[in-house]
Parts: C-alpha cells; sequence; structure tokens
C-alpha cells in the first residue's frame, strides 16, 4: 500500500458491507461477518435458471441489502456489485454471457423511490465486468413482490413483465445476464428470463446480491 493509500485508510477507513463496521483495507466484510455469514459456494438452482449469488438471504445480509435498496445507500450497493461481478467472474464464466440486464420497477414505484436497485447493481456489475446494460423489460402494477398478500404468491400471482419495444432487435441472439438484488423462490427471475426468451435471448442467467 502507498502513502496516498495509507492516507486515504487512516482517514476514511473501509466498512463492512454487511455490518458498518471498520474492515481491513480492500476488504469488503470484517472478519466477525466473514465467519458469521461466509459467502455461498457455488451457483444455484432457481427454476430451472443459473443462479450466481453472493450472500444467503438472511441475518446482516438482509439488513444490507435493506440499507441499499430503501435507504438509498449507494456505498453499500457499489459493493455488492463489485462482490456480484467477482461472483460470476468465479462461478458463470462459462455461461458466456455478453450484456446485462435488470428486474424492472413499476415506473409509479421508481419514481417515488428515485432508482431501481436492480438497475444501479447492473449498471455497477457491467463496469466490473466490462459488458453493456441493455433496458429490455418494463413491469405493471404498482405492488413489489414483497408487498404482494402471502396466499396470493402461493397460489401463483406474478407481477407482469413485458419486453420494452424494440427489445427483439436488442435481446436477438444474446446470452443475457439478469440482475436482481434478491433470489428467493425463483418466480420472478423465471417470469422475466421467460420475456427475455421470448424477445429472442439465447439464453439466460441470474445474478444477485443474495439468495434464500
Amino acid at each position: 500500500m502507498g502513502i496516498l493509500e495509507r492516507g486515504k485508510a487512516l482517514l476514511w477507513p473501509e466498512r463492512c458491507i454487511l455490518c458498518g463496521q471498520v474492515a481491513a483495507y480492500g476488504a469488503c466484510c470484517c472478519p466477525r461477518c466473514r465467519r458469521e455469514t461466509p459467502p455461498l459456494e457455488g451457483a444455484l438452482q432457481r427454476s430451472g435458471l443459473l443462479v450466481v449469488a453472493v450472500w444467503p438471504y438472511e441475518d446482516q445480509v438482509t439488513s444490507a441489502v435493506a440499507r441499499f435498496k430503501f435507504r438509498g445507500d449507494k456505498k453499500a450497493g457499489r459493493q455488492m456489485a463489485r462482490q456480484m461481478a467477482q461472483a460470476w467472474a468465479e462461478q458463470g464464466r462459462d455461461f458466456g454471457a455478453d450484456s446485462l440486464t435488470f428486474v424492472p420497477m413499476p415506473p409509479e414505484r421508481e419514481r417515488q423511490r428515485g432508482y431501481n436497485q436492480a438497475r444501479l447493481l447492473a449498471q455497477w456489475a457491467g463496469e466490473e465486468l466490462n459488458l453493456p446494460v441493455l433496458e429490455l423489460l418494463s413491469r405493471e402494477g404498482v405492488l413489489m413482490q414483497h408487498e404482494m398478500a402471502a396466499s396470493f404468491r402461493k397460489k401463483g400471482g406474478r407481477p407482469v413483465f413485458r419486453p420494452l419495444p424494440g427489445a427483439e432487435r436488442k435481446a436477438a441472439g444474446r446470452r443475457i445476464l439478469l440482475v436482481d438484488d434478491i433470489v428467493t423462490t425463483g418466480g420472478t427471475v423465471q417470469v422475466c428470463a421467460a420475456q427475455l426468451q421470448k424477445a429472442g435471448a439465447e439464453a439466460v442467467a441470474v445474478l444477485a446480491a443474495a439468495a434464500g
């Protein structure tokens, strides 16, 4: 570490992405969080899709995602995206992704919040992976998945996603990496992947910060 880097580390120390405590220079997590919430080992399968996620969606990870998602902690979001890109480079490289897209929010909700966390994660991960980010899907309705009644979700109720005008031209023949913050049952990403394939994508895989 050079003099400038040492000075920066002293004045603005790294913070653990999960708990916010001081972490070692260049580390995303403090020793306690690395021990208590280790990253997932290997890719997952959800609804027939390859899913690469950094952490299990539990404990400190839940709080960290909420800080970014609902309280605008974009520094945490950038750190998450960096870890997501690293996980993909290690676990998903054989898929051969050539572009990224993201799970859209209802337009009204995105205007209220001021950003779509999945869009930001895709942009930042795309920078790390040197891949373009394509806006391909729209979402109807106002309620988000976590706001829907459990009985509705159990009956198979899903948000309505559709390809945007011109998506067929952009998606045709591509191997697309679909980005979201959290993947649990895989229902949302399954519907999105089906729409991307309908628009002409050759294959779709998923990249997330956390998976349940």
